[in-house]
């Protein structure tokens, strides 16, 4: 059974050995992943973002490395995780500072370990972080993601997100998609 809990300082470790599997110019990390978990852990303290991590217990992952074992599937993330952190969800919120965020909105990004995709995990980090929104009392949730994460897109259209703007950036094409809460 997957945990999801705020991110805290000591998740440094994992954070970074998740993000670290991650395809970042898909999801539109900019930054190494160092200066990413970084920056994710200052700007929680200073209240700016929260960062959610799902944890999975380690008789799930030793299940799951057995698994792939079979398959013949060397991802390192299966070998080694005493963190047992296996996606994020972040919400941001931050209108003043951030011109692709308006007033009453935040926005959205979820990253699942490859080894964990199609498995219901990114939905459940959606439903969690849309949840903790209206708690919040936004109005509306926002994510951006490159026209070729084809797996963001079926979320978001699952999730009855409806697309609503296109742009370039760092030389991929993105979608924006926007909920009413």
């Amino acid at each position: 059974m997957v945990e999801i809990r705020l991110l805290e300082s000591d998740d440094w470790q994992g954070l970074f050995d998740l993000i670290e599997t991650v395809d970042k110019k898909m999801v539109g990390m900019c930054s190494e992943s160092e200066e990413l978990v970084e920056d994710w852990i200052n700007t929680i303290v200073m209240g700016l973002w929260e960062v959610y991590v799902a944890i999975l217990p380690q008789e799930e992952i030793k299940k799951e490395q057995k698994r792939f074992i079979r398959k013949i599937l060397p991802w390192k993330f299966l070998k080694d995780n005493p963190s047992g952190i296996v996606g994020l969800v972040t919400l941001y919120g931050d209108w003043q500072e951030d011109e692709d965020i308006e007033e009453g909105e935040y926005d959205i990004g979820v990253s699942v370990a490859k080894p964990f995709h199609r498995r219901g995990l990114g939905k459940k980090l959606m439903s969690f972080i849309l949840q903790r929104g209206k708690e919040l009392k936004f109005k509306k949730a926002t994510l951006w993601t490159r026209v070729d994460n084809h797996s963001m897109i079926i979320l978001a259209e699952k999730m009855n997100f409806i697309e609503c703007g296109k742009r370039t950036r760092y030389g991929y094409n993105w979608v924006k998609y926007y909920k009413e809460l």
